[in-house]
């Protein structure tokens, strides 16, 4: 799964997102749930920001990369909120808060960014719940400013 991230992060898109896919297949193999909340939260990340286009990229890793864009830009918005639901499921399946919150949280960020701002409103509520019972002030931290920003 780890040499996914540094394949995508290199500007191997599609080999990356592969070896991430076969990671989380191997998780299932091998009945070790407890990557699963994590893989579908990492996937869901990266979808979102091929959704944002963000990161810096350069030109050659676009044209590199050109039939992969053009197969999953148009649904990465989708499957952000697809990943990160599944994230949720999986990590109160086995109660894994801390990518319970994170996933909360980026699925709020989302219908945020959607402007749907009472599901952005909920999901960032389910975040702060979360990382106030775990202690992880950082993400509480940003948590807060993320409701907060929602006016």
């Amino acid at each position: 799964m780890f040499l996914g991230v540094v394949m995508i992060d290199q500007g191997h898109m599609s080999q990356g997102l592969r070896a991430i896919k076969e990671g989380y297949e191997s998780y299932i193999k091998n009945e070790r749930r407890f990557g699963l909340p994590y893989t579908e939260y990492l996937l869901g990340k990266i979808y979102f920001q091929i959704s944002e286009g963000t990161g810096s990229v350069r030109l050659s890793t676009l044209f590199k990369n050109i039939g992969f864009l053009l197969k999953n830009v148009p649904f990465a918005t989708r499957m952000a909120e697809f990943h990160f639901n599944r994230a949720i499921e999986a990590a109160k399946e086995i109660g894994v808060k801390g990518a319970l919150g994170q996933a909360y949280l980026s699925l709020g960020v989302l219908q945020k960014k959607k402007g749907v701002k009472d599901k952005a409103s909920e999901c960032i509520s389910n975040a702060i719940q979360v990382f106030e019972q775990c202690g992880a002030e950082i993400y509480l931290k940003q948590a807060k400013e993320a409701l907060e920003s929602l006016g």
